[in-house]
C-alpha cells in the first residue's frame, strides 16, 4: 500500500509535465537517473523511491523523493562531506497536498529564505536576476527541498519565458553553456535525522574529485559521463554537493569544474 502511495505521488507529478513537440526533440538521446531515499515519518522509513531527471534542453524536471546523508555515484561512496543538522523552519501558508506534500513557488531566493525564516547561503553572483524560478516543497514536518533553476545566470542571455513548460529559453555564452541551478536539502525533524537522507547519482554519471573550499566545505563534484564527442564545444554538467551550516547544498551546471569551484567560493 505504501509503495503504491509513492507511485500514485510520482505519476502525479509525470502527469503535470505536458511534453510539446519541441520538447520531446529536445530530449537527449539518454536517461539519467538519480535514485535519492527519504523517511516520511514511522510509517515510510526504508523505503526508496527513483528520482528521474530528465534533461529538456536545459531545464530539468524532477518526479520522485529522497531517504539517509551520503552521496552516491553508481554505488560508488564518495568522501563524506559535513554533518546534516535539524533546522527550524516557518510553516507555510500553503494547502498540502493528497499525500500530505505542499509546494509554493517563488520567483526571488531572497523571498524562499524570507518566507521559511532560514539562514541559507548565497552569493553575489545571483544579484539582480529576474529568471529564477523557486519552488519550495516540504511534508511541513520533516523534510524541505528548495530548487532554484537559473541560480546564476554566468554569461547566458537571451532568455524568454515559455509559459506552457514554465521555463526560460537561453542562449550559452562562453564560460556558461547553461545557467547554474541550485537544490538546498533541509532536516526539520528528529525522525529525518535519526534515518538520515543518502543521495546516488545513478546511470551516466561519474566521480570526479573531493577537496575542500576556501570556507572549508567538504565538496564532492560529478559529472554526466555521456560521450559527446559529435557535439561541437560540448560541456558536461557538473555538480557540486556540500554541507554547510547542518544544509546540504548542491550547485548544477555546464560549466568548468574551475568555474564550479569559483562559484562554491561565493556561496556565504
Amino acid at each position: 500500500m505504501i509503495k503504491n502511495n509513492i507511485k500514485s505521488i510520482i505519476d502525479s507529478e509525470l502527469r503535470q509535465i505536458e511534453l510539446t513537440d519541441e520538447i520531446k526533440n529536445n530530449i537527449k538521446s539518454k536517461a539519467v537517473y538519480h535514485k535519492s531515499n527519504r523517511a516520511w515519518g514511522n510509517l515510510w522509513r526504508s523505503l526508496v523511491a527513483s528520482m528521474v531527471i530528465v534533461v529538456l534542453g536545459g531545464a530539468t524536471v524532477y518526479a520522485g523523493y529522497y531517504m539517509l546523508n551520503k552521496v552516491h555515484v553508481n554505488e560508488e561512496t564518495l568522501a563524506e562531506l559535513d554533518s546534516m543538522q535539524i533546522v527550524q523552519m516557518n510553516e507555510l501558508d500553503a494547502i498540502p497536498n493528497e499525500y500530505g506534500i505542499v509546494y509554493k513557488d517563488y520567483s526571488d531566493y531572497n523571498a524562499v529564505k524570507d518566507d521559511l525564516g532560514v539562514k541559507l547561503l548565497d552569493t553575489n553572483l545571483s544579484l539582480d536576476n529576474p529568471y529564477m524560478l523557486c519552488r519550495v516543497m516540504t511534508d511541513i514536518k520533516d523534510f524541505a527541498v528548495i530548487t532554484v533553476n537559473n541560480f546564476i545566470l554566468g554569461d547566458t542571455g537571451n532568455y524568454q519565458f515559455i509559459e506552457a513548460e514554465n521555463r526560460y529559453s537561453y542562449s550559452h555564452g562562453t564560460e556558461f553553456f547553461s545557467p547554474v541551478s541550485l537544490t538546498v536539502d533541509l532536516i526539520l525533524s528528529e525522525d529525518q535525522m535519526s534515518n538520515g537522507w543518502d543521495t546516488d547519482y545513478l546511470g551516466l554519471y561519474e566521480f570526479v574529485e573531493s577537496y575542500t573550499s576556501a570556507q572549508g566545505y567538504r565538496v564532492n563534484i560529478i559529472q554526466d559521463a555521456v560521450d559527446e564527442e559529435n557535439v561541437e564545444d560540448y560541456v558536461s554538467e557538473k555538480v557540486a554537493v556540500f554541507v554547510a551550516d547542518g544544509v546540504r547544498y548542491s550547485l548544477k551546471g555546464r560549466v568548468s569544474i574551475d568555474t564550479l569551484k569559483n562559484i562554491v567560493n561565493t556561496m556565504r
